[in-house]
């Protein structure tokens, strides 16, 4: 894997702006590389749905037809501050932007290791199973974009994707489902210095519902937030509406929607309760999954790590991916850590050896199917 290219193919893409919804700039630029090498590339509506510059890029390039047809993802956003980014290679061997915006490793280091993989791949003739390649726009802003990926232009066996904190080596076999809340209390409004006893204060009710429900580590595998808690009005008046938003995560799915719908149960209490009412409700936003150590995917990753100098470790994650996604769709995805540090501050980082080490690894998982 030439060092000096991996290099070069990063620093180019970090410096093409890419916030959540205008993608495009990255889209055409991995669009042209991926013909270049081969790949049929198209992009879906989801661009369309979310108001964006582009929707997910989706390449295909074919393959021995006998050997597992394998799917890569990464996404192509960033977060802010992500313009004018001015990224250094340090003496130290660690890529640094100038401390003024974000590095966007996060997570154009997981395109560049596609990109790089696959340049060696195609380029010297490796022999190869079918390849997809998906590139998602939106995913900084709660997976939106593979949240609206159609699975039928799937046609993977397995998925890797590139988009987890850890060093190379890192494999994320476990995370939990995701689910938004918002619980909108409605009480009654009256002025505070004329007849305040006709009013019902929303705020206090959700207050009072507040205290009883679970929030945080609710057991081992279950956590709630409460995210925001708006019923700004002037001071002088019985504030009538509050709304509530929060976040809750669980291993297991049915006992995350147990746990919902007690906080569900609580906020109608308290709100009957207080002569107020309440409008609770709650979405899922990606499905939890877990892999069997024994799983072939876990043991395909294990074996290219190990052929590249990498120590494979299993960690579970509480955070989400677009592995989630991909795997509920049916095409069991594992995502790998590349080496990223500090993401979303300016302080983010990445070393060039971690760069090259993820390239090699993805370079080995295609050669293994």
């Amino acid at each position: 894997m030439d060092e000096a290219a991996v290099l070069a193919l990063f620093l180019q893409l970090v410096q093409l702006t890419s916030p959540s919804r205008r993608e495009g700039k990255v889209a055409a630029f991995c669009a042209k590389e991926l013909k270049r090498l081969g790949f049929r590339v198209e992009f879906d509506g989801a661009g369309d749905s979310l108001a964006a510059d582009t929707g997910n890029l989706i390449a295909t390039l074919d393959g021995d037809a006998a050997r597992i047809p394998l799917l890569l993802i990464a996404h192509m956003d960033t977060v802010a501050p992500g313009t004018d980014i001015r990224p250094q290679l340090g003496q130290d061997g660690i890529i640094r932007a100038d401390g003024s915006a974000i590095l966007g490793a996060d997570d154009k280091a997981g395109i560049t290791a596609i990109l790089a993989a696959l340049r060696e791949l195609v380029g010297n003739e490796i022999p190869h199973g079918p390849i997809q390649v998906v590139l998602t726009i939106a995913e900084e802003l709660g997976l939106q974009g593979s949240a609206r990926f159609d699975p039928v232009r799937l046609s993977a066996q397995f998925g890797l994707c590139l988009d987890a904190e850890g060093e190379p080596g890192t494999f994320v076999v476990s995370a939990p489902s995701q689910v938004r809340w918002q619980a909108d209390v409605l009480g009654r409004a009256a002025p505070v210095g004329g007849a305040p006893e006709n009013g019902i204060s929303a705020i206090q009710v959700a207050a009072r519902a507040v205290a009883r429900i679970p929030h945080g580590r609710v057991d081992a595998d279950t956590t709630v937030n409460i995210g925001t808690f708006i019923g700004e009005g002037p001071r002088d008046l019985r504030r009538d509406r509050v709304r509530l938003a929060g976040d809750a995560r669980g291993r297991n799915h049915q006992r995350l929607l147990q746990v919902l719908r007690e906080m569900e149960r609580i906020f109608a209490e308290v709100a009957k309760a207080h002569g107020a009412s309440v409008d609770f409700s709650f979405a899922t936003t990606c499905m939890g999954f877990a892999f069997a150590l024994d799983h072939p995917l876990l043991r395909m990753a294990e074996t290219a790590a190990r052929r590249v100098g990498l120590i494979p470790h299993w960690v579970v994650h509480g955070d989400g991916s677009d592995a989630h996604h991909f795997t509920a769709m049916g095409v069991p995805t594992l995502n790998a850590g590349v080496g990223y540090r500090d993401i979303h501050t300016p302080k983010e980082r990445i070393a060039l050896a971690d760069l090259v080490r993820t390239a090699r690894f993805v370079y080995e998982f295609l050669v293994l199917a």
